[in-house]
């Protein structure tokens, strides 16, 4: 993968799954306040990811949150560790494509 070229896919501040929204934004001491990586919120439909987080972490927590989205807006019933696995695959092969993330427009949410 070295030699290869990597292509940037920039995350967006919002997105939307079906009917469901998502604003997403970095929250600092997430992990420590609230004992999570990454957490959506259903009600204000807010994606929010630890700010101390970084590369292959980062993007394995967005994958997750990712899930939760779908999940939510789907009515799929999955268990947290299986929709980790699954998106953790798709951050594996997204990977082995030459695909990274580029984070660079989300921003820490102030509370």
């Amino acid at each position: 993968m070295k030699d290869e070229l990597l292509e940037q896919i920039k995350i967006p501040k919002h997105f939307k799954i079906g009917a469901t929204n998502a604003y997403v934004h970095f929250k600092k001491y997430l992990k420590v306040d609230e004992g999570y990586d990454g957490t959506f919120n259903r009600r204000t439909d807010e994606l929010q990811i630890d700010s101390t987080l970084v590369g292959c972490d980062r993007d394995k927590v967005f994958g997750h949150e990712l899930m939760e989205v779908i999940k939510h807006n789907y009515e799929i019933d999955t268990s947290e560790k299986d929709m980790s696995r699954i998106a953790n695959g798709w951050i594996e092969f997204l990977t082995q494509l030459g695909i990274e993330f580029d984070w660079s427009d989300i921003k820490e949410k102030n509370d």
